[in-house]
């Protein structure tokens, strides 16, 4: 299939909180680099939601977080890191996902190997190829918000639709997100 295989996540979920924590665990996962916007809080916003606050701190005390944000002042990311009291990245330069520069840099902060890290987001572009690039579980969720990053709105998602149309066609069936909410 070739370069399609880089958008394919290992796993599918709704949201973060359905991620089954003893299951990353019992298959050697160690380490977790959580994207931030529409991931853990919806886009430009500066609060999270309860079950979502109660899901990360269950994975902080299990995993070793790094919170990774493709944001140029990255403000939301500094915000959550303080909170869950975990490092966190925001690049926007050379850096930034689906590059491979920030999600190393978030590998050191975990301390984790590749292959014993997972990398959860909402994006196939950006998360689960720039996951899959450094040879980290991917697990995609649907995005929390309808509102987003111009470029992630207009583009992104766009190329994701037109990715998962190739994808269905080979086969391998990468389910649309169901529908963002918009109650935030």
């Amino acid at each position: 299939m070739g370069w399609l295989d880089s958008f394919v996540p290992d796993e599918v979920v709704p949201s973060v909180t359905e991620i089954d924590l003893d299951a990353l665990a019992a298959r050697g996962i160690e380490g977790l680099i959580i994207d931030v916007d529409n991931t853990l809080l919806a886009y430009g916003v500066l609060e999270i939601d309860p079950e979502r606050l109660a899901w990360a701190r269950r994975a902080v005390e299990r995993f070793r977080v790094c919170l990774l944000s493709n944001s140029l002042r990255g403000r939301r990311m500094r915000w959550l890191s303080e909170l869950l009291g975990v490092p966190g990245l925001a690049v926007w330069d050379w850096n930034r996902k689906p590059f491979r520069g920030g999600l190393r840099r978030a590998l050191v902060r975990t301390g984790t190997a590749p292959e014993r890290t997972a990398m959860i987001g909402d994006q196939l572009i950006s998360d689960m190829l720039g996951g899959n690039r450094v040879g980290l579980y991917t697990i995609l969720v649907a995005p929390i918000h309808t509102r987003e990053f111009v470029v992630t709105r207009y583009i992104n998602r766009r190329l994701e639709r037109m990715i998962r149309k190739r994808l269905a066609v080979r086969g391998v069936i990468v389910p649309e997100p169901e529908e963002a909410r918009d109650d935030t």
